[in-house]
């Protein structure tokens, strides 16, 4: 159990500050909308989206004066831990020191429901990520109560909790349009490649086959997952004359910046950062960059195109 009075300790200590939810439209409500929820596009929904955008910039400016205006003087505020701050002004101090010791800290937020209570409370439910300069997101769900003051609706009570992980599949789906054969052809080789989904879709599996025109062929196994510990994606790849090795994906629209170390069968080491973007449903290109071997640089490998191979074949 965590106590009031560690409260202070326990803020400065923080890997990750909380992340607060957004005051709702600043539209009036007539009385007769009372206990009814918005849909997404109405207009109080998107004057609440439109909050949040407001509250998200200056979180990300470190802004913790004008974040404690999104907030009513008696606010109640509980944290995912149970840790509670009472009060505007203890929460601007909460921030201020959060914005202190986490410097370049950022917050994404999202808006899943707006409901009407009383022509004069609403309650606001949604998502939170919190993401360090150095280290890893922290994921909330929060509930916020707003009263309406004057003209405006401000935070009456925010409760957070801690969001559950992403699934595996949830984080892999932007590769999903891989699942299927493929075939490429650079000089005088030949990759032949099948992607599945395996284990409940928590992994990808990629199969391969290199033929050259020596018709010496090598097979290889790839197994694309979601590494929950470093939040990020990462594969493992063997082939059947004995090397393997291991690789990290990062997404940027339709590129990917796969980053590859391997272990040859004669002992070696060779890095290199492959680039593969997607053209279309079914066509990508595949060029691999930065090459090293044992330490040495070596030359870029130029563009491939990579084509789907319908099933029927």
């Amino acid at each position: 159990m965590r106590y009031l009075t560690s409260i202070p300790l326990l803020v400065i200590a923080l890997t990750c500050p909380v992340a607060f939810a957004v005051a709702a439209s600043e539209t009036a409500t007539p009385a007769d909308q009372a206990s009814s929820q918005y849909s997404s596009d109405s207009s109080e929904f998107k004057a609440a989206e439109e909050g949040a955008q407001r509250y998200m910039a200056a979180y990300n400016k470190a802004d913790a004066k004008t974040l404690a205006d999104f907030f009513a003087e008696d606010v109640d505020y509980i944290d995912q831990d149970g840790v509670e701050v009472k009060g505007r002004d203890a929460v601007q101090k909460l921030l201020a020191e959060n914005f202190q010791a986490n410097p370049g800290v950022k917050l994404d937020m999202t808006v899943d429901e707006l409901r009407q209570l009383t022509p004069d409370v609403r309650v606001n439910r949604g998502s939170a990520t919190v993401t360090p300069k150095d280290g890893a997101a922290v994921a909330t769900r929060y509930v916020a109560i707003n009263v309406k003051k004057g003209d405006r609706w401000l935070i009456s009570q925010l409760t957070e909790t801690e969001a559950p992980p992403p699934s595996a599949y949830s984080q892999l789906q932007a590769l999903e349009w891989l699942v299927g054969n493929w075939e490429d052809k650079a000089g005088d080789q030949t990759v032949d490649a099948k992607v599945n989904w395996a284990g409940d879709k928590n992994f990808l599996t990629r199969t391969f086959k290199v033929k050259g025109s020596d018709q010496n062929e090598t097979d290889g196994w790839e197994i694309i997952g979601w590494d929950p510990d470093r939040h990020q994606i990462r594969s493992w790849i063997f082939d059947s004359n004995g090397g393997f090795g291991e690789s990290t994906w990062v997404n940027d629209g339709d590129h990917w910046l796969i980053q590859a170390s391997n272990v040859l069968p004669d002992g070696g080491h060779s890095t290199a950062e492959h680039v593969l973007t997607r053209v279309d449903e079914n066509k990508f290109t595949w060029e691999s960059q930065n090459r090293t071997l044992n330490g040495d640089l070596q030359p870029s490998l130029d563009k491939i195109e990579v084509q789907r191979v319908p099933q029927n074949q």
